[in-house]
């Protein structure tokens, strides 16, 4: 095991954040933090990482509470894409060498090439975009153990999209590595996740594995036969339940996810009062 969050709380004054939330990740899988904007993922990742404590629960990375002694094992991509004044790319690619001592020249070589960096260049000036290109590029070549990446498909274009999630699938097979993502891309998860937990408003719904989740719901329309089990949501015409019964149709994993966050009703303007 990875990662292994039990019973995690967390505050910012008066405003609770995280509400005893509890997961765990394998080793060489790729891990979905799911939720809306808002529903804690960041501030989960940034417990795992050690920029947060929280006030009470367990947050273990590699068996051990988060230390200095495991940054080089562990890199990081932040939602914020934040920089440093006036640094080049040169410069961050001196900085990542220093910080990982089992740095790939080839991977950023290739991320350099392939999106034409040029590491004269001042980072911050880049789009939003580039920034999250180059960070990919920064932590897929730090030979870190475990990358946890907020949002990293943020200001893509539809071809690169489908281009990095690629790359990071490939990634984790080809290095064995462990990722965890934290997006609310539902469709770009299922491409490539093979576990997740669905976060709202600061408490954990569900986690499983993907292929786990599906066997285990099915989704019944108007009308048909309701089986014993738990209703998890309303989605369209149809209910979502989780069941060991054979009964409706077995669900995607956008379908389960969306179940989850909307609960018992999805919210329509237009329904008449």
């Amino acid at each position: 095991m990875i990662i292994n969050i039990e019973n995690v709380n967390k505050s910012f004054g008066s405003k609770h954040i995280l509400n005893n939330i509890s997961f765990s990740v394998q080793e060489g899988e790729i891990f979905a933090l799911i939720g809306p904007n808002g529903a804690g993922k960041t501030t989960t990742i940034r417990c795992l990482f050690g920029e947060l404590m929280p006030e009470s629960g367990k947050v273990e990375v590699f068996s051990s509470p988060v230390s200095s002694k495991l940054k080089e094992r562990i890199a990081v991509m932040t939602e914020d894409r934040l920089t440093f004044k006036r640094f080049k790319g040169a410069d961050y690619l001196k900085l990542w060498k220093m910080l990982y001592p089992r740095w790939n020249e080839n991977i950023f070589a290739s991320f350099m090439m392939h999106y034409r960096f040029n590491l004269e260049d001042r980072v911050e000036t880049f789009s939003m975009g580039m920034k999250t290109l180059f960070y990919l590029a920064l932590d897929m070549a730090s030979g870190a153990d475990l990358l946890i990446l907020d949002e990293p498909t943020q200001n893509l274009d539809p071809v690169i999209r489908h281009e990095v999630l690629n790359m990071l699938h490939d990634f984790v097979l080809s290095e064995n590595k462990t990722i965890v993502i934290s997006s609310h891309e539902i469709y770009e998860l299922e491409e490539i996740a093979s576990s997740f937990a669905i976060i709202n408003e600061g408490k954990v719904l569900y986690t499983d594995t993907i292929d786990d989740a599906k066997a285990s719901h099915r989704i019944v329309e108007k009308g048909e036969r309701i089986p014993h089990g738990d209703v998890i949501g309303l989605l369209n015409e149809g209910t979502l339940i989780r069941t060991s019964e054979d009964a409706g149709r077995y669900p995607n994993f956008k379908e389960i996810a969306l179940a989850y966050l909307q609960g018992g009703k999805a919210f329509n303007p237009f329904e008449r009062l």
